[in-house]
Formats: C-alpha cells, sequence, structure tokens
C-alpha cells in the first residue's frame, strides 16, 4: 500500500512537472482512438476504468464522432499490421481518419494528448515511424510509457518541438495520470 501511495504520488508530481503553467492539462471525460489499430486506446480505457476515470475508445472514431462533452482527444500511435487488415484499412488510411479527428478536435477547442503506451515493439518500421510522427506532431501533449523512451525519442522530440511531455512507468500508471 505503502509503495503504491509513493509511485502514485511520483507520477502526480512528474505530471505537474511536465507542465508549464500556460500548457494545457489534461482533463476528462476522454475520447480516445488509435492511429494504426494497436491495442493502445484499449490499453488506455482500461487504465482510465480502473482509476474511475471516463475515457471512451473507439478504434474507427472519425472527425464527425468528436463532439459532445469530451475536453481531451488521446491518439495512440504505433501500427499494427494484423488490427489493420483486420479494420480493413492502411497506415494511410489511419493517418487520413487520425488528422481529421484531431482537427475538430482543435477546432472544438479540445486538448490533444499524443500517446505511445506500448513500448518499443511499437517502433520497428516505417509504418510505425509515420503514425507517431503524424500523431505527435499535432499533440499538445506527449503522453509515453518508459519503455517506449528508452532511447529518448520521445523526451528529444518533446524538446524540440517544445511540447509538454508525460512519461509513466507503464500503462496501468495511465489512469492515474489522467485522474
Amino acid at each position: 500500500m505503502r509503495k503504491t501511495l509513493l509511485a502514485v504520488l511520483v507520477i502526480a508530481a512528474l505530471a505537474a512537472a511536465a507542465f508549464a503553467a500556460d500548457a494545457p492539462k489534461p482533463e476528462g471525460p476522454y475520447i480516445v482512438t488509435t492511429c494504426g489499430q494497436s491495442p493502445g486506446a484499449v490499453m488506455i480505457g482500461m487504465s482510465a476504468k480502473q482509476a474511475g476515470v471516463k475515457a471512451d475508445y473507439n478504434n474507427k472514431l472519425t472527425a464527425d464522432d468528436v463532439k459532445g462533452d469530451y475536453k481531451t482527444l488521446i491518439v495512440t500511435s504505433g501500427t499494427s499490421m494484423k488490427g489493420m487488415g483486420a479494420a480493413g484499412t492502411n497506415v494511410d488510411a489511419e493517418i487520413d481518419r487520425c488528422a481529421k479527428a484531431i482537427a475538430a478536435a482543435k477546432k472544438a477547442g479540445m486538448t490533444v494528448i499524443g500517446a505511445h503506451v506500448e513500448g518499443m515493439a511499437r517502433r520497428t518500421d516505417s509504418s510505425d515511424a509515420a503514425s507517431i510522427e503524424a500523431v505527435m506532431k499535432d499533440a499538445d501533449i506527449i503522453l509515453v510509457v518508459t519503455d517506449s523512451d528508452s532511447d529518448g525519442f520521445f523526451t528529444k522530440y518533446a524538446e524540440t518541438h517544445k511540447k509538454p511531455l508525460i512519461k509513466i512507468k507503464d500503462a496501468l500508471a495511465i489512469g492515474t495520470v489522467l485522474k
């Protein structure tokens, strides 16, 4: 119990430190999708639910779906060829769908979080790289698990593009940060 409380406090402190006074802050309710049909959006949805945070996920989210009471759009990056095949899509179509959803979210005044929560396994090829760049370039905040940034890629990206970076130990901690 004590270690869990300490972990939550450390995560909260790191998340707070990641934001400048004028930087957007994650605020629910959340809508979550994936750019690449990998299970990242489901992972975020489950972790949020476990923490008591409202986060709906829709792996086929379109710009028309970005409405209602949502305050933040979370788009996970990294691709699954199996997932895209099952969904009848490809990386170019996924990037186009997500770019339109991100634009609609920004037009609606929502905060956009670009996330990479599945580790280095989702950073292996050109499809992963295309998905990551498409999401992160328009994100207001970058959220990653430690393993996704083991080479410092996201840290450097956030610094170069002057974006707040939230780095967490693993996907289980996502709900705590969103709370």
